[in-house]
């Protein structure tokens, strides 16, 4: 099934810098009530099948104008793993931690593996911080900490933050591909059909 161009669904979640209330409850909606470790394990696999036989200088591409490369939000979703990896694990060992906000638009440009190893290294990262969270208790999901940008929160947010973020990331990323394989030429019945499988 291909979709319109027109009818391509678009997941719009506001600055965490400039707007972090709103940003959070956005991702909270879009999180709603679905199985957390269902979608953070299978957040790199869906990604990787969109990927599919796309080559690697199309993930690379613009799509349009004020929107990342599929390939950068990639590297996007590693730091995402690499910090709440860590507050995590801080909320975790310890009572109420304070943690800072960071700019992901500065941390964007920064130096970044291939894009295929990117993509590997995150699958990894994934995989290691799901580990962590499925080891943790209910109680654990109930212990606090204190983002510097959007104020206390318990693991059980934190959790439902990234659950979110996952899902916005992986309909930018579809959106992406779509519109680079169109202009390239190629076909999009099949790239619709699995992200309309995805079910998000």
């Amino acid at each position: 099934m291909t979709i319109a161009s027109t009818e391509v669904p678009r997941i719009d979640i506001p600055s965490a810098t400039k707007e972090p209330a709103a940003y959070v409850t956005a991702l909270l909606e879009v999180a709603a009530e679905r199985d957390p470790f269902d979608v953070l394990a299978k957040t790199p696999v869906w990604a990787a099948r969109l990927f599919a036989d796309l080559p690697t200088e199309l993930a690379e591409t613009v799509p349009e104008e004020g929107e990342w490369p599929a390939a950068f939000t990639v590297g996007h979703l590693f730091d995402v793993d690499i910090v709440y990896g860590f507050r995590w694990r801080l909320v975790a060992t310890e009572d109420a931690p304070v943690y800072p906000g960071y700019d992901e638009e500065k941390w964007a440009p920064l130096p970044r593996l291939p894009f295929r190893q990117m993509l590997d290294a995150w699958t990894g990262l994934r995989a290691s911080n799901v580990a962590l969270l499925a080891a943790l208790t209910p109680e654990d999901w109930q212990r606090t900490g204190h983002h510097g940008e959007q104020g206390g929160e318990t693991m059980e947010v934190m959790i439902k933050k990234v659950v979110g973020h996952d899902i916005a990331h992986i309909n930018q990323i579809y959106r992406a591909i779509r519109l680079v394989r169109e202009a390239a030429g190629l076909d999009v019945a099949e790239l619709d059909a699995t992200y309309l499988a995805l079910g998000l």
